[in-house]
């Protein structure tokens, strides 16, 4: 065990139930139409670094609650989310011991995808229950999500630094 899995090894789970609360919550803020497509989904995002950082925690099921959360919390029709979380994050569980030895700019690239995909699946659901296509607009965000990647790598670090230096 090298020393950065033994880092991630000592989180405690309460850090990653707080995390997941807090992108919950900033995903459920709601914001005007413009801004509203460029903001990736934080739950996502944060679903991803805890899969690829601490597997033995985050996995499918719980991308599956996650997804069913916010769709009951933005009243999206029951599982949407659920399926698109789920399918992007089953190809970052792939691939994640691979994932993990890229820099940064990889993984923000990875992240894009499974972003992306998601962002699909999103789409393909609502045009298929609604008929409306939002516009390519909604496409933004996964782009955004891919930008902030290095950013959460770093605040994440820094507060599970913190946190050692605490106790």
């Amino acid at each position: 065990m090298n020393e950065s899995e033994t880092f991630y090894h000592k989180i405690p789970k309460k850090l990653i139930y707080i995390s997941f609360i807090l992108a919950i919550l900033v995903d459920f803020i709601p914001l005007s139409g413009s801004l509203f497509y460029w903001l990736p989904e934080f739950t996502a995002l944060i679903l991803m670094y805890w899969a690829i950082n601490r597997p033995q925690n985050v996995g499918i099921g719980t991308a599956f609650i996650l997804g069913l959360l916010i769709d009951i919390g933005i009243a999206a029709p029951l599982g949407e989310h659920a399926l698109a979380y789920i399918f992007s994050l089953y190809s970052v569980i792939h691939n994640r011991r691979q994932i993990v030895l890229y820099n940064y700019g990889i993984q923000a690239i990875v992240v894009f995808a499974a972003l992306m995909c998601s962002e699909i699946i999103l789409t393909l659901i609502r045009l298929r229950f609604t008929h409306h296509f939002n516009g390519w607009t909604t496409f933004l965000a996964p782009f955004v999500g891919a930008l902030l990647w290095p950013l959460l790598n770093k605040i994440m670090v820094s507060i599970l630094n913190f946190y050692y230096l605490r106790r």
